[in-house]
């Protein structure tokens, strides 16, 4: 005799048979909401001078509100133990498992993320997981305190410095290692700032960095809306990455 199942039970098998599987690639992200943030640098006023166009807070301005979709962003900077999985015969400064990696091109970092399902954030996608809704300069507010994130002269392991935690919870965007993004360096939507270097030959990188006071450090190095620029081809010892993707993904073709 045959046995039946109930059909409330059928229909939880079937609803289950119908979600998509959790994909390994969102593990250790944070789901940024769709919405507006403050994009900008605040107008300040005279500049040292010393600071050129692409060192200088006027590429960052004006501030304004910008609306973003939902994606996600890794909570931690891709460490060694990350990097080396995906480039086993890779030689980089020397560094711990647990320590961001760094000393990578950009197209080194882009590659990594691909291979992982996902992308580079652009500076705007970072700098809303960075400064929330409320356009703080730095993660824990708007006043600068060197204690509150890793700005000394070594490394540390990611998500070690519990006060360097954006109010979406990712760690380490103020301070440890500055950050590749996907990003060319263009002006600003409103921009009357004008700087030769605008266009394709430099790549927007975010984040305070350790070891950057033997450079002189400036307060405004640390703010999260600073932005500075590399070639896509150079490598730097405080520069590292972490990985972004939509909150929604394509549907495959023919899937309908």
């Amino acid at each position: 005799m045959k046995k039946w199942l109930p059909l409330a039970v059928l229909a939880t098998l079937f609803l289950a048979a119908c979600q998509p599987a959790a994909s390994s690639s969102d593990e250790g992200m944070v789901l940024i909401p769709a919405g507006e943030f403050q994009l900008g640098m605040p107008t300040s006023g005279s500049l040292p001078a010393f600071m050129s166009d692409r060192t200088s807070s006027a590429n960052a301005q004006p501030a304004q509100r910008l609306q973003l979709d939902a994606f996600y962003i890794d909570r931690d900077e891709v460490t060694y133990s990350d990097f080396l999985k995906f480039k086993p015969s890779s030689q980089y400064a020397e560094g711990r498992a647990d320590h961001p990696v760094r000393g990578i091109t950009w197209y080194e970092a882009d590659a990594y993320c691909l291979s992982q399902g996902k992308r580079l954030p652009t500076e705007f996608e970072w700098e809303k997981a960075s400064r929330g809704e409320d356009g703080r300069l730095f993660v824990w507010g708007n006043d600068f305190d060197k204690a509150k994130a890793n700005f000394g002269k070594t490394v540390h392991p990611v998500g070690s410095v519990e006060t360097d935690l954006s109010p979406y919870g990712v760690a380490d965007l103020n301070g440890n290692v500055s950050e590749w993004t996907a990003s060319w360096y263009r002006p600003y939507p409103g921009s009357k700032h004008e700087d030769t270097n605008f266009g394709e030959a430099f790549k927007v990188i975010r984040g305070g960095a350790y070891n950057k006071r033997e450079h002189g450090f400036m307060e405004q190095f640390a703010m999260l809306p600073y932005r500075n620029v590399a070639p896509p081809t150079m490598r730097t010892w405080n520069t590292g990455f972490r990985c972004a993707r939509p909150a929604s993904r394509p549907k495959p073709e023919n899937s309908d």
